[in-house]
């Protein structure tokens, strides 16, 4: 397979994961970031923030990756590819969770005190 076509089809399987990723959660997400954010337009500015990001560390990860692995088969190319694809999305969503979990207060128990 041609190098470009191959690096060409890693770039859009990155692509197409964080969009379906960003699409699962875009709603939930506003509505969160609705909440713990003082106003729209700091939320709208996260809600981009957390987009541009999810793109950038999966299609960051699959360069990298190329970048440093050679395989005779174009299946294992891709193959990585996807493995770096999920790893940068799993880091994206780990570091945003983290972030945002700080700001959710689970109610307490009536009848358990702390």
């Amino acid at each position: 397979m041609n190098t470009y076509v191959l690096l060409l089809a890693e770039v859009l399987i990155s692509i197409a994961m964080s969009l379906a990723v960003l699409h699962v959660l875009s709603r939930p997400l506003l509505n969160v970031l609705g909440r713990v954010c003082p106003d729209e337009q700091a939320a709208s500015f996260w809600m981009s923030y957390t987009q541009v990001m999810l793109m950038i560390a999966p299609l960051l990860l699959v360069l990298v990756v190329d970048m440093f692995s050679h395989f005779s088969s174009p299946i294992d190319s891709v193959r990585l590819a996807l493995m770096a694809a999920f790893a940068g999305l799993l880091i994206g969503l780990h570091s945003i969770g983290k972030r945002l979990g700080q700001f959710v207060r689970v109610p307490e128990q009536p009848g358990h005190t702390s």
